[in-house]
């Protein structure tokens, strides 16, 4: 039988996580399910052969230890499907996700975005980290334009919560960054600048959650360099193919430098900066109202950041 999706995880030492999230596929024929962890303590390895033991799961272990960009690039060279779906261990699909996926099976478009939720992986509370995809779709369904459907195909930058066309995929050789952070960023903006159409749909599909200790919240200058150079490596990517308004912003990162490390790190950062020739005025405009509004990214949620 022809598989119509393929969804590749990535997981690291979260067996009941992962369980969670594999619960939410159903087991279909024509669902492919590739799990790759990523080199897992040997006390995890028991469980998650049992969490996997499902006919429509593939199950890799990889021992490298190279991070999540690496297990999705080992799920890559084994789809064999008409779309790719991506999900992160802790995260999940909503209830009815695939019966709205269904209804886009014969769609023309190569990426269709979709609205996601967003939950406290404890608690069940609704969290915040959706809020900005939502608004990105929904400024392109209210004023469908080059600018608003620029910032879906380049500012995207989460594989999850939309459909892929695996032809857009493979026919372009796309693949992760091996990073241990932001591995994703450069996938996601080249993704969309392949995609020869792309279309939206406002039903809710997939919840990301608020986990502690999951790379998202996982603060240090370390992670925050790391993630500062994907930024740097994507902006100088979408100046290469012409597209130098959607870069993003470095006031963020030069912010957390200051926070984590002070003015030497801030100085280190622009010298980073200046290799990649780096425009430092990308959203001056907007620089004080983010910088007071990022100070509330992490209100509530300090208990989930790691260093």
């Amino acid at each position: 039988m022809k598989k119509n999706y393929s969804i590749i995880i990535p997981h690291h030492n979260t067996p009941e996580l992962l369980k969670r999230c594999v619960s939410s596929i159903p087991e279909r024929d024509d669902i492919d399910v590739f799990v790759i962890d990523d080199n897992s303590n040997a006390k995890h390895i028991q469980t998650i052969k049992d969490v996997c033991n499902r006919k429509n799961i593939k199950l890799t272990f990889t021992t490298e230890g190279l991070g999540a960009g690496y297990a999705r690039n080992v799920g890559l060279k084994q789809i064999q499907s008409k779309w790719v779906l991506f999900a992160d261990a802790d995260d999940y699909f909503m209830p009815n996700a695939w019966e709205y996926m269904d209804a886009h099976l014969n769609d023309t478009a190569d990426i269709i975005y979709f609205h996601s939720t967003c939950r406290f992986s404890d608690t069940g509370e609704l969290g915040d980290r959706h809020e900005q995809l939502v608004k990105k779709i929904d400024a392109y369904i209210k004023t469908p334009n080059e600018t608003t459907e620029g910032v879906l195909r380049y500012n995207y930058n989460e594989p999850w919560g939309k459909m892929i066309r695996a032809k857009t995929i493979s026919e372009n050789n796309l693949f992760f960054e091996q990073t241990r952070w932001a591995n994703d960023v450069h996938f996601c903006t080249m993704v969309g600048a392949c995609a020869k159409s792309i279309s939206v749909d406002t039903s809710e599909i997939y919840c990301v959650t608020i986990t502690h200790g999951s790379l998202i919240h996982q603060h240090s200058l370390e992670s925050r360099k790391c993630r500062y150079e994907a930024i740097l490596r994507n902006n100088a990517y979408l100046r290469k193919i012409g597209k130098p308004q959607f870069q993003d912003s470095l006031m963020y990162s030069l912010k957390w430098a200051a926070k984590l490390g002070g003015l030497k790190a801030v100085f280190e950062f622009i010298r980073l900066g200046k290799k990649y020739d780096a425009d430092f005025s990308i959203g001056a405009s907007n620089w004080f109202k983010n910088f007071f509004r990022s100070l509330n990214d992490y209100k509530g949620k300090k208990k989930y950041i790691t260093k």
